[in-house]
C-alpha cells in the first residue's frame, strides 16, 4: 500500500514537472500592445538608457536575473550571438531585473566570462510589468518600428544556425515564420 501511494505521488510530481516545463519552453504567441519605447535602463556604469533610443533598428531583448539558473545558462549563448551578429540588426540587449543590481550582475557576468553583452538595469521590475513577462527568460524581437515580432520563454540557443534563421525569418516577415 505504501509502495503505490508512493508511486501515484511520484506520477502526480512527474506530471505537473511536465506542465510546468512545457509552459516554459513553449512561445507565448499573444499580441501585446508596444509600451516598452517609455522605459528607463540603468547601464552597468550607472547612466541611462533606454528602448526609445533605439526606435529603426531590430532589438532582441531578453530579460533575465542573476537567481534564474535557466537565465544562467542562456546568457554565454546571448553574448556569442552579439558578437556573431558585429553590428548588424538585431541588437542583442540583455536586461536583468535583479532588485541588487549591478551589485550582484557584475560578479555573475565574470563568473560566466560574459564580457561584451549590452547588459541593462531594471532594479524597480518596472519592466516586467510593461512587457507583460511571466517567467525568466523572456527574450522578445521587437522590429524596426518597435512592434513585437516574436516572443520566447525558456534557454534558447541563441548563437545557432536555426535559431538565427528564425530571426531573420521573423525581421523578413516571411510567411509561415513564427517564434518557437
Amino acid at each position: 500500500m505504501l509502495i503505490s501511494r508512493r508511486l501515484v505521488l511520484s506520477a502526480v510530481a512527474m506530471a505537473t514537472l511536465a506542465v510546468v516545463v512545457c509552459y516554459v519552453v513553449v512561445a507565448d504567441r499573444t499580441s501585446r500592445s508596444r509600451s516598452a519605447d517609455a522605459l528607463v535602463f540603468q547601464r552597468l556604469d550607472g547612466s541611462s538608457t533606454g528602448l526609445a533610443g533605439l526606435r529603426g533598428q531590430a532589438v532582441l531583448l531578453t530579460v533575465w536575473a542573476t537567481w534564474c539558473w535557466s537565465c544562467r545558462q542562456e546568457l554565454p549563448a546571448l553574448a556569442r550571438l552579439h558578437r556573431g551578429l558585429g553590428g548588424r540588426p538585431p541588437a542583442v540587449i540583455a536586461l536583468s531585473v535583479d532588485r541588487d543590481g549591478a551589485d550582484v550582475v557584475e560578479p555573475l557576468l565574470e563568473q560566466l566570462s560574459v564580457k561584451d553583452l549590452p547588459v541593462v538595469l531594471d532594479p524597480t521590475g518596472v519592466s516586467v510589468g510593461r512587457l507583460a513577462i511571466s517567467g525568466l527568460p523572456t527574450t522578445i524581437l521587437l522590429g524596426p518600428d518597435g512592434s513585437e515580432k516574436g516572443r520566447w520563454h525558456g534557454v534558447k540557443a541563441w548563437d545557432e544556425k536555426p535559431m538565427m534563421d528564425e530571426i531573420a525569418g521573423l525581421l523578413a516577415d516571411r510567411p509561415g515564420r513564427q517564434a518557437r
